[in-house]
């Protein structure tokens, strides 16, 4: 089959956002079919500048093609119709016109689809705020599955939303909180739906063998050595999970991670402030931030930039952790979090992410905050509970494994294509 995935942005530093969850399918599937993943040339979402080039390249099993977007956003201009439009009444045209100038607009690409459509087996478009899925999702609703990801904004009372998701032939879920919207907030009933999610390959619970570590970090018990005994290996911090990532950054005590992007606007600045308070009063206990940072950082003892790690170290970062926190309010795709639950270890998220308050009720994985005083007391509880935590980490292990494997995930989204295909 030849699919098409239509998303705003693409690119590896992409981490969240419907745009990351588009890459991470499309790599996967890509594998088994003949995926073109037709996009902008944009990378920042606050303006929609061009950055990378116009034109075709192929990445990790997906051909790109990249159209340049016609217009930047102006911000204040923006801001000030967007105040006027989602204020009061407005025109199916108003909500047309809000969608272009959010942006981004590409008539580029939409011409494309237009021109081009019939010669792809099924059209997959991501998020239902972008112009350019409320432009092309209904040339060809037969063979059209949009992923809308959908959030509790004022942008979902807009009607036409609901006549494209009731319109195309499928529509794709990343949390089962979106389906709670799709049908109780914007009461619609789609023809086809699936909760598909985003997977994780969980890695083996000791992703650092023993075997593998370098023999002057294996602290030798002389005594014992010299009474003929065995050396029963090191008895420090070494022997523990995530040992390269621990060795790296100096981590000899219990700390917590955050993994994503160091910005103010992601929950990053009230987490740091909450975290100062959790340690006015727990000195031992270390925050490692592992991600771009886009902020200013606090100069405080207990903090370690671990910088931007590929996918494998990020795994073997959260073995090494004691606990991760997800401060995100707005990411749906949560792929952190289900990184820390696959490898054991428990999560502190924030309460306004209805997602990850959700994966961490259905694994029993994981506590939520929603002010300072709970995010203190929950980090305290996890910190001080080594039983509390292992019993959190193995419930987090179970869930991913039945649930957010590659392979479960590519059934889902294969029975929502055979479903939105079906004559």
């Amino acid at each position: 089959m030849k699919f098409a995935f239509v998303t705003a942005r693409y690119g590896a530093d992409i981490t969240t956002g419907p745009d990351h969850a588009c890459r991470v399918l499309a790599e996967q599937v890509s594998s088994r079919h003949d995926v073109d993943v037709l996009t902008t040339c944009a990378r920042n979402p606050q303006s929609w500048k061009n950055e990378f080039s116009e034109g075709t390249d192929r990445v990790r099993g997906a051909l790109v093609r990249r159209f340049s977007v016609s217009q930047s956003r102006d911000e204040q201009a923006f801001s000030q119709f967007s105040a006027r439009v989602l204020a009061g009444p407005r025109t199916r045209a108003d909500e047309l016109e809000w969608l272009r100038r959010a942006g981004p607009w590409s008539a580029g690409l939409i011409d494309f689809i237009r021109r081009q459509h019939k010669s792809y087996d099924v059209l997959v478009f991501f998020s239902l705020c972008s112009p350019v899925t409320v432009a092309a999702a209904t040339l060809a609703p037969e063979r059209t599955i949009v992923f809308p990801y959908l959030q509790l904004q004022p942008a979902l009372r807009f009607d036409v939303g609901a006549e494209i998701l009731s319109a195309v032939r499928g529509v794709g879920l990343i949390s089962g909180t979106e389906r709670q919207l799709l049908r109780s907030y914007m009461r619609v009933t789609p023809q086809h739906d699936e909760v598909v999610g985003v997977g994780i390959d969980p890695s083996p619970e000791q992703s650092y063998p023993r075997h593998q570590q370098d023999p002057a970090d294996v602290v030798v018990d002389d005594e014992a050595t010299a009474a003929g005994g065995e050396d029963d290996g090191p008895a420090s911090y070494l022997e523990g999970r995530g040992v390269p990532f621990r060795r790296r950054h100096r981590l000899y005590g219990p700390f917590a991670l955050y993994g994503g992007r160091v910005e103010p606007d992601n929950g990053c600045e009230e987490m740091l402030d909450y975290f100062d308070t959790y340690a006015a009063s727990d000195g031992d206990t270390a925050l490692a931030l592992m991600g771009v940072k886009m902020m200013q950082v606090p100069e405080e003892p207990y903090i370690r930039l671990a910088g931007v790690l590929p996918e494998r170290q990020r795994m073997i970062a959260c073995e090494a952790a004691d606990v991760t926190i997800a401060p995100s309010a707005d990411d749906l795709v949560s792929q952190p979090l289900l990184e820390s639950l696959a490898v054991g270890t428990p999560v502190l998220a924030s309460a306004r992410n209805s997602a990850a308050v959700e994966h961490c009720r259905r694994a029993n994985a994981g506590l939520y905050y929603s002010n300072r005083g709970e995010f203190v007391e929950a980090l305290r509880l996890m910190m001080t509970n080594s039983r509390l935590r292992s019993r959190l980490g193995e419930n987090g292990r179970i869930y991913i494994r039945q649930n957010f494997r590659w392979d479960a995930v590519l059934g889902r989204f294969d029975r929502l294509v055979s479903k939105a295909r079906a004559r």
